[in-house]
């Protein structure tokens, strides 16, 4: 028997991803991982065409997960009663390596706040597990720059609920390929009242600064400061998804926030990098409801959200995203089916063509609803819209400042500026752009969508007045205006240094 088969025998339960990949015998196309975090990037690989994040996936799902059973066993909840990373009883790598299918990890009654991996990625050798926490402000599982956080081998959903994963990171050197450095699955991961921020991909192809899954659903939960970086410096580089990449599969966003995260390449290559999606990228399109996608940055392509395949937008701000070489500073989607953005703001994104959003692909349905697009930035042609192709948009009720001459907006559109408010928490879980009073898109937009609540949710209605207001907040807000603090006058600050003084020479007097 060859080695390869006699590792196949081996319990892979323990190991961890290093030992997993090492012995995974990925096929005579696809070459035997190589160091601590990623697989070796396929001969036939070029930029784009996903080789090499598939050998990735190939060699997860060559260790697999454990088959379910065929008469399913009850799901039992199991406690995490210590914050060591050993594999003592009650820590959570034994508690996860004990678990059986379908079980919930339960680490709310743990009173520290951080379980520090020392051991490495925590292998999750199941099809579907579920891990809840007291709360992400309360426990983190910080993967202190070594490593990941946790490995899913199975098809199934990775579900995280109220916890925080960070600090984890996923680098290989030479002609390797890197992703998820907090999370890597080879089925879904879902997010839960959760925060995945800090983590870093670093390969010749990363692939997922913070997650790397077939699936990506966030719900109420935050991707912030997540880094996928291309790095080699010998040939051109690939990376897609700073904060997260939903391979072969759609990314879904639920009163959450996606910020700060960054897919680029490292500056001291010298044979150029293929950089996409800086917040998220998805590979079959995706939604994002009552969400807000702010501050994240792609050297090249979708700053904020970058799809291959419709995007569905709706209640959702698109702020402050930069697409540094490319299109798409907060939008980049390559269009094979329809979409749309419903009573969104997009605005003071950046980009070299298409600041706001650039269309790719085939001509295809793209219905904008309500939406403002506006105050984004564009080096060459329109700021705001832009089109590889003609396309033309469906819908009413917009306010669109500058669209590319290939992009045909619908004919009821405004050119106005919106006046719109610096992003702030305005209420609700997600920051949003208020409108100034005065604004031009007050009380003259549309809630085709039957929508009940703006973006900020429960408690702001989504009409109020005449009509929807244009973009993802509903109503006014009036300019802070900074009062002057009068001055003192003289006899004022006399009686004032008299006071004190007095009070000064008291305790003088106490002291002597």
């Amino acid at each position: 028997m060859s080695s390869c088969g006699r590792a196949r025998k081996r319990d892979f339960r323990l190991m961890p991803l290093a030992a997993a990949l090492t012995l995974a015998c990925a096929s005579a196309s696809a070459a035997a991982p190589v160091g601590n975090f990623g697989v070796a990037m396929p001969a036939t690989w070029v930029p784009g065409d996903h080789s090499g994040v598939a050998a990735l996936m190939r060699a997860l799902h060559a260790v697999g997960a454990k088959p379910r059973p065929i008469v399913p066993l009850p799901a039992v909840t199991t406690p995490v009663t210590s914050c060591a990373d050993d594999d003592g009883s009650g820590s959570l790598r034994s508690v996860v390596t004990a678990a059986g299918e379908g079980d919930t990890i339960d680490l709310s009654a743990l009173t520290c706040s951080v379980i520090t991996l020392s051991q490495g990625a925590i292998p999750v050798m199941l099809n579907d597990l579920t891990v809840i926490g007291p709360g992400s402000g309360k426990l983190a599982i910080d993967g202190a720059g070594a490593d990941r956080a946790f490995v899913h081998y199975g098809y199934g959903t990775l579900t995280l609920s109220a916890l925080t994963v960070r600090n984890g990171a996923s680098r290989v050197s030479g002609y390797h390929i890197a992703g998820g450095a907090c999370i890597l699955s080879g089925g879904y991961v879902t997010l839960d009242h959760s925060t995945v921020s800090g983590c870093v991909s670093s390969g010749e192809g990363a692939y997922g600064g913070g997650i790397l899954a077939r699936g990506v659903t966030l719900y109420t939960s935050t991707l912030s400061a997540n880094v996928a970086m291309g790095s080699h410096p010998d040939t051109f580089t690939a990376a897609y998804g700073g904060g997260a990449f939903a391979y072969r599969g759609t990314a879904a966003l639920y009163d959450s926030t996606v910020s700060g995260n960054r897919s680029s390449f490292n500056p001291t290559d010298t044979h150029g990098s293929y950089d996409t999606g800086g917040g998220i990228f998805a590979d079959n399109g995706g939604y994002a409801l009552r969400s807000t996608i702010e501050g994240n940055y792609s050297f090249g392509s979708g700053g904020g959200i970058a799809s291959h395949g419709g995007f569905f937008v709706t209640d959702s701000t698109i702020s402050g995203n930069t697409a540094k070489g490319k299109g798409g500073g907060g939008m980049f989607v390559r269009l094979f089916d329809a979409m749309s953005v419903n009573n969104s703001t997009i605005a003071h994104n950046s980009a070299l063509k298409g600041g706001g959003m650039y269309v790719s692909g085939f001509p295809q349905a793209i219905a904008l609803q309500s939406t403002i697009v506006a105050d984004n930035v564009a080096s060459a042609g329109a700021a705001d819209i832009a089109a590889a192709t003609e396309q033309t948009l469906s819908g009413a009720n917009n306010l669109v400042i500058a669209a590319a001459a290939a992009v045909t907006l619908p004919g009821d559109t405004r050119h106005a500026e919106p006046k719109l408010m610096p992003l702030a928490n305005n209420g609700g879980p997600t920051r949003t752009h208020a409108l100034s009073v005065g604004s031009p898109a007050v009380d003259v937009g549309n809630n085709v969508a039957n929508l009940v609540i703006d973006q900020r949710g429960a408690g702001f209605p989504r009409v109020l007045g005449a009509a929807a207001d244009i973009g993802a907040y509903e109503g006014t807000l009036a300019p802070q205006v900074l009062m002057p603090v009068p001055a003192a006058s003289t006899w004022l600050l006399g009686l004032l240094a008299g006071v004190l003084g007095w009070f000064g020479l008291r305790d003088l007097r106490r002291v002597a």
